[in-house]
């Protein structure tokens, strides 16, 4: 009976989500208004207990959102902080069932993390959504997701911030506790899911730093990087 009512909050994630999506087909919807009610629901389905340290950059120029990588609950965490972000994120996240199509509606770049033409391609992408639509764009510049120090972060976000000039804004993320939390390595989404249904409450903190200009871009990006695993290992 427990693993069917697990089971049950499980597919309650996806209808959720579904509910939503619908919701975007409406005319005149507020998106961004919609992204902050789901990253709520989902966050409070999850019993997810939120510690939100600083304040998200308020202005309506571009900005470069950089910050550790360790659980799709980082989606829903930062979109609850800031709304009107977007992300860039791999490129098979586009076939997952139902969240695909929501990445999609938030104006997500998808990029192949090992196809170098892909990579220059959003690059352009990304520099585009900053220069020419305002975005505010998250991007985690490991690559993927991680708890562990990992060998070093891809630093193009940092390069197209110190070019064109675009403020950045440093966050880090982290869980209690954190290998429940964290979806890695072979971790299947299913199952992951269903195991945190176990637990009776998640915490989770994020941290925004004061946003900052690059002049530096390979310097600067090892030390956000610190930053980060900084905090992620008093979890």
């Amino acid at each position: 009976m427990i693993q069917i009512k697990r089971l049950g909050k499980v597919a309650k994630v996806f209808s959720i989500t579904g509910k939503y999506l619908r919701l975007t087909q409406k005319i005149e919807t507020d998106f961004i208004n919609l992204k902050g009610l789901w990253a709520r629901d989902i966050i409070n389905h999850f019993k997810i207990n939120i510690n939100i340290l600083g304040k998200p950059i308020n202005h309506n120029g571009p900005t470069l959102f950089v910050g550790n990588h360790i659980s799709y609950l980082d989606i829903p965490i930062l979109l609850y902080s800031c709304p009107e972000i977007s992300f860039v994120s791999k490129k098979e996240v586009k076939t997952w069932p139902v969240f695909g199509k929501v990445a999609v509606k938030m104006q997500t770049i998808f990029v192949e993390r090992n196809n170098s033409l892909s990579r220059t391609t959003a690059k352009a992408e990304i520099t585009k959504s900053l220069i020419e639509r305002n975005q505010k764009l998250v991007i985690f510049p490991s690559g993927t997701t991680s708890i562990n120090s990992t060998s070093s972060w891809k630093k193009g976000a940092f390069e197209i911030a110190e070019k064109n000039d675009i403020w950045v804004q440093p966050f880090r993320i982290r869980y209690e506790p954190l290998r429940a939390a964290a979806y890695i390595d072979k971790d299947n989404l299913l199952i992951h899911m269903y195991q945190l249904f176990i637990l009776k409450k998640i915490k989770a903190s994020i941290e925004f730093n004061e946003p900052v200009k690059i002049i530096n871009s390979i310097e600067e990006c090892d030390y956000w990087k610190k930053w980060c695993e900084e905090y992620q290992k008093t979890s």
